[in-house]
């Protein structure tokens, strides 16, 4: 084996080592090089994403700044090996814990109606703190420690003006005036169980045809008189929650529902359409008088069926249930904010329900008290209470003509967004200032001026120019029953307003009562038709019925005294007058009110019209009403085919919105003079001329003489439209006071003949 050179091996030498700084010791052994690599706690972004070393400096590191030239950036938090990032696992895992903590102890402490809200937002898959905010704002409180020395005078102030707690889960409002608020109850909890509810109803077990009446009752009479969610209604039907839905509501609707169906089941006895949904408000009524305790589903139910009776012409029995709910609603104390719970908790979805409850009596009972000519059971200025807030998935829920035989196996087109909720809103406003205007009818603190009706005229105006765009009538598309319905309300609060007021002018203005009653009477009609023409009238809400024969009467006054100066208004009156009898017709199946208000017509014809334009006189003879001067009174009515429309001509072209000139330079003159109307000091004291007689005015053909209403010693009992103990602050014939309040009588001599 042969070794290699030695000569040839490549020499060995020393390690060189770094240039050590002028101040280090040569025999120092122990110093750090200052070339030896740095370990550092953690490398920048980029180079773990490159996975190449990194040398730790800030801002940026060697590697990115001269060997990548890229953008240098650190995430001290990413490493869970760093003491820092544990801590702040632990802290999140400890809010998180928190949350849930939160959540059940709510679930625990809650009552049943807390522990189904918070399952429904957990079920929801809302963030935890969105749930959290809302399970904050429920009061789910533990109930206050009692103070160590409690006084009398601290239990008392405790006491006013706050619920008293009733053993059957329902609450009471007493007044700081009242002493019941101190005492118990001896309230029981219902009388009907859950388990024995079954299909909610005695009447029928028939599942088809409970259905078909509810989607009848929920799409024609519940979208404009709002007394409950629809929502939770079914929600509680389905799941058997008293609290609520009741056996009584349930039969409340069918009742109603039945006046919209054309099956025979709707009867109570088949042969009989008189009876239709007798069977279903007797067995509403049975539950009553078994369990008439304050509640919020006996509120509802006694809306439903005050409007079912009202229907059916009962309008005294329609009268004392929205009177029984009313009330019942003050009691609850549903017309305030602070009204909560006997436990001490309510809930979001809970006020949700009471607003609804509340605001939909509000109206009903309001629009009722309008309709019979009496005032409200509440006035306005006693409420407290927020209206309900439009939720956007529920505006949003379409609407469709249920139970109409033209769309029953298509789409129709008319399915649209109902906006059920910003209906309900929109009618309260209104409602309100029809309330003020019965308290000024009704219960007058002082006489009538013309700047009284002037300001209740400028409320109206703005409430229809604060619309919001989904309550706007449309031209080009379908527009929803319910918004046609409402604007229809609208116009004849108009007419109601103005029209005790026909034969008088205003001094300071150019546009009087007559001619503002006649435009609404005319946009009535109008929107009636189109109505008509897209969702026929068999099946038309409620409150046209009494809003068409309210525009009816103008039409009939403006054709009785035909003015020689417009003679294209008469000829206008009763082209709107004959739609408006084919419509009512159309309605009679569904409402038998119907028949009363065919007798008003003809009886008003009788009376007023010496001329009766033939087509006036055709539409009365298609109902087979009797000649209007004819000496036969009853008249006799044959329905019309359910399940047939009829169409209109009248096109709809709404005027625009009227505007008072409050401060108006033009005044008119006195027309006739007011000397004339003085009371004849010859013939005694509050003896009055005939001109005097007849300046007010009734549509009721019960009065005495028809048009005119009688003077204080000459009125009859019927004295619904007299106000004159307003106008003239009881001195009859103080007609310079009436002048002073900014009245002046009519100068068309010949359109009234004084």
């Amino acid at each position: 084996m042969s070794h290699p050179n030695p000569n040839s091996l490549r020499r060995l030498v020393p390690k060189i080592e770094a240039a050590r700084t002028p101040s280090a010791s040569p025999t120092d052994e122990g110093s750090t090089a200052s070339t030896k690599r740095r370990c550092i706690s953690s490398a920048c972004m980029p180079c773990r994403k490159r996975k190449s070393k990194c040398d730790g400096e800030k801002p940026a590191c060697e590697s990115c700044s001269i060997v990548y030239k890229t953008q240098c950036t650190y995430d001290i938090d990413s490493d869970h090996r760093r003491k820092g990032a544990l801590k702040r696992d632990i802290r999140q895992l400890e809010e998180e814990n928190e949350k849930r903590d939160i959540i059940l102890d709510a679930l625990r402490k809650g009552n049943e109606a807390d522990v189904d809200d918070i399952i429904q937002l957990v079920r929801s898959d809302e963030p935890y703190d969105s749930i959290i905010e809302t399970i904050r704002r429920m009061p789910i409180k533990p109930a206050a420690k009692p103070e160590a020395s409690p006084t009398l005078e601290g239990e008392l102030a405790a006491f006013a003006g706050k619920p008293s707690l009733k053993r059957a889960g329902d609450n009471r409002h007493y007044g700081h005036t009242s002493n019941l608020a101190l005492t118990g109850s001896d309230d029981e909890l219902p009388m009907v169980a859950v388990d024995h509810i079954g299909t909610w109803t005695k009447v029928t077990s028939d599942v088809d045809l409970i259905k078909h009446l509810l989607s009848l009752y929920f799409t024609w009479s519940h979208p404009i008189y709002l007394l409950f969610s629809e929502e939770v209604f079914f929600y509680a039907l389905n799941n058997k929650k008293l609290k609520w839905c009741s056996p009584m509501l349930v039969n409340a609707c069918l009742a109603l529902g039945c006046n919209y169906s054309d099956r025979i089941e709707a009867r109570a006895d088949v042969n009989d359409p008189l009876t239709v949904g007798d069977h279903f408000f007797a067995e509403a009524k049975r539950l009553l008088q078994e369990d008439d305790r304050s509640c919020l589903t006996t509120v509802q139910a006694l809306g439903v069926m005050s409007c079912r009776q009202a229907m059916m012409g009962q309008d005294s029995s329609g009268w004392k249930y929205a009177g029984q709910m009313m009330t019942m609603s003050i009691e609850l104390g549903l017309h305030l904010t602070y009204n909560v719970q006997p436990n001490g908790k309510t809930t979001d979805s809970e006020m949700e329900a009471r607003r609804i409850t509340f605001w939909g009596a509000y109206v009903l009972e309001t629009i009722y008290a309008m309709c019979v000519g009496r005032i409200s059971g509440l006035p306005r200025t006693a409420i407290q209470l927020e209206k309900p807030i439009p939720r956007e998935n529920l505006e949003k829920k379409i609407w469709k003509p249920h139970g109409d035989p033209r769309f029953l196996h298509e789409l129709s087109g008319l399915e649209q967004p109902a906006f059920t909720y910003t209906v309900l809103v929109q009618s309260s406003r209104l409602t309100e200032i029809v309330n003020d205007t019965l308290q000024m009818f009704y219960a007058p603190k002082d006489r009538i001026t013309s700047r009284k009706l002037e300001v209740h005229h400028e409320r109206f105006i703005q409430w229809h120019n604060k619309l919001p765009q989904s309550m706007v009538i449309k031209r080009d598309a379908p527009t929803l029953p319910q918004v046609i319905a409402l604007h229809i309300y609208y116009h004849n609060s108009l007419i109601h307003l103005f029209r005790p007021f026909l034969r008088v002018s205003f001094v300071h203005n150019t546009k009087g009562p007559h001619q503002i009653c006649t435009d609404a009477a005319i946009t009535i009609a109008q929107l009636m038709t189109v109505y008509s023409r897209t969702y026929g009238m068999r099946r038309a809400y409620f409150i046209l019925v009494h809003c068409g024969i309210s525009a009816a009467i103008i039409h009939v006054v403006n054709i009785s005294r035909p003015d020689p100066k417009t003679p294209q208004l008469c000829a206008q009156a009763a082209a709107h007058l004959t739609d408006i009898i084919h419509m009512m017709h159309d309605m009679y199946p569904t409402y038998p009110l119907m028949a009363r208000y065919f007798k008003v017509i003809s009886g008003l014809v009788t009376k007023w019209v010496q001329n009766v334009p033939s087509n006036v006189r055709d539409a009365l003879h298609t109902i087979d009403l009797p000649s209007p001067h004819s000496s036969d009174s009853g008249p006799g009515l044959s329905p019309p085919d359910p399940a047939t429309s009829t169409s209109y001509s009248t096109d709809f072209d709404e005027p625009s919105t009227p505007v008072v000139e409050i401060n108006g330079k033009r005044r008119k003159q006195s027309a006739p003079d007011l000397t004339q109307m003085t009371p004849n000091s010859s013939a005694g004291k509050g003896a009055l001329t005939a001109a005097a007689r007849e300046f007010l005015w009734t549509p009721f053909p019960e009065s005495m003489d028809g048009m005119p209403v009688m003077p204080p010693e000459r009125r009859s009992n019927n004295d619904n439209m007299d106000i004159s103990r307003m106008l003239d602050s009881g001195v009859d014939g103080d007609w310079a006071q009436l002048n002073r309040d900014g009245f002046t009588m009519d100068a068309r001599k010949e359109f009234w003949g004084v």
